[in-house]
């Protein structure tokens, strides 16, 4: 992967106590968005949530005044109501100078940001794209493409779990189900790797603003013509259900159809990377569960979600507030903005039982995928990429390790995974 860019060296298995934390939310919550200065990420939660679960921030890099929610019923309550929406105003932290580039423009568009009636309207014609028959393939793909990789990496007994297998993995298998041609796979990664590094506003940098802009513009004019095709010869693949899906003689306009495609795209294979990278680093940090998810392949299931809930991909996104909400003492007034932290809320000890150990018998309701309105519409695939490869991973290379006692994580902030993770395992 080209332009990985500098990320920040963690431990496997942390040796030391995280250093002593702060008193003031401000200060907490500006080492939570500073990779450097970060550290361990959780503890710096805790401290948030036991002094200020609803904290109105003015720390560069959010919206000022932004809410930042950390308590498990608070981030359920304002994902889950009607007042609290996403809205073209919550892309704006995508305007990266306020020049409206291309990555902006295309984020603008996509079904996440749209006004509520016009995400109500596209969300359930994408959702008639999704048939049984539409996703059924993404397990056999997943697990193929798993194969492929495997079969590549096995004889070394070593590889970066990241470049060799959880990036490349969900963006081949969901561009197979797209039905977009092998040969295109090259230039759709990049772009990819570059379209994701400038979605995270607190750590773009004008490089990789400029490069989100480039995938932007990429990204745009390939599917341009591939959606021009399908509506002219469609065919089995997710798109042409997608360009064919009608409600009450409607259709997708063309930009909305190709900025979801990108969605689809971006969120079929970002996050699920991301997930399989914080799966087996919290598997590593837990050996004994390690073992048993690889000798008891029915605990599959269940343990993805409690993989989901120990270490999500998505740490937190924005909505806007309509009207008032009150939490308690304290009310979001109509008009700001808060910060939904997934990440606070599934390690939040009110709601889970000692919530910083990883437990595959634990059957959580967490809020990885968000909930309500803009619950993940790809959920399902998501679980299921997770599923095939973990067990296409550990079936083939059961004795899989860390090779080092560090790895690199990515240096965002709103999305969070490892950048590079070296692991072995026998011959």
């Amino acid at each position: 992967m080209r332009g990985r860019g500098r990320g920040v060296t963690r431990e496997i298995h942390p040796s030391r106590p995280p250093a002593e934390l702060p008193d003031d939310p401000e200060e907490i919550v500006a080492r939570i968005l500073d990779a450097e200065r970060r550290g361990e990420l959780y503890p710096l939660y805790h401290r948030l949530r036991s002094l200020a679960p609803a904290h109105s921030t003015q720390v560069a890099g959010l919206p000022p005044g932004c809410w930042m929610l950390t308590r498990f019923r608070y981030v359920d309550r304002v994902a889950r109501s009607p007042a609290a929406v996403n809205d073209p105003r919550t892309a704006e932290v995508f305007n990266h100078g306020g020049d409206g580039g291309a990555f902006y423009q295309l984020m603008r568009h996509a079904m996440l940001f749209l006004e509520k009636p016009d995400h109500d309207r596209v969300r359930r014609l994408v959702y008639k794209a999704f048939t049984p028959a539409a996703v059924a393939p993404v397990r056999a793909l997943t697990e193929q493409v798993a194969h492929e990789l495997l079969d590549a990496a096995q004889p070394n007994g070593e590889m970066d779990f990241v470049e060799q297998f959880s990036y490349p993995l969900p963006v081949r298998a969901i561009m197979r189900l797209l039905g977009l041609p092998y040969a295109d796979q090259e230039r759709i990664e990049e772009w990819a790797w570059d379209f994701s590094r400038a979605g995270d506003p607190m750590s773009a940098t004008p490089e990789i603003v400029e490069r989100g802009n480039a995938a932007a513009r990429g990204f745009h004019d390939y599917f341009e013509r591939v959606i021009e095709g399908r509506r002219s010869r469609p065919g089995e693949d997710l798109i042409s259900a997608l360009v064919t899906a009608e409600e009450d003689g409607g259709r997708l306009s063309r930009e909305e159809a190709i900025s979801t495609c990108v969605l689809l795209l971006q969120a079929g294979h970002e996050t699920t990377s991301d997930l399989l990278g914080n799966a087996l680093v919290g598997l590593f940090r837990h050996p004994s569960q390690l073992a048993r998810l690889r000798d008891e392949p029915e605990l599959l299931p269940p343990a993805v979600e409690e993989l989901l809930r120990y270490d999500t991909s998505v740490q937190m996104s924005m909505r806007l507030i309509r009207e008032d909400l009150r939490l308690d003492g304290v009310t979001l007034p109509a008009g700001s903005i808060a910060a939904l932290v997934y990440g606070a809320a599934n390690r939040d000890p009110e709601q889970f039982d000692r919530p910083d150990r990883l437990d595959l018998e634990r059957r959580p309701t967490h809020l990885s995928l968000s909930a309500g309105s803009y619950f993940c519409l790809g959920n399902a695939l998501a679980r299921t990429e997770i599923q095939a490869g973990l067990r296409v991973l550990l079936d083939r290379v059961p004795s899989i390790r860390p090779a080092r006692d560090t790895f690199v994580q990515r240096r965002t902030a709103r999305l969070r995974g490892p950048q590079e993770l070296m692991v072995r395992w026998d011959a």
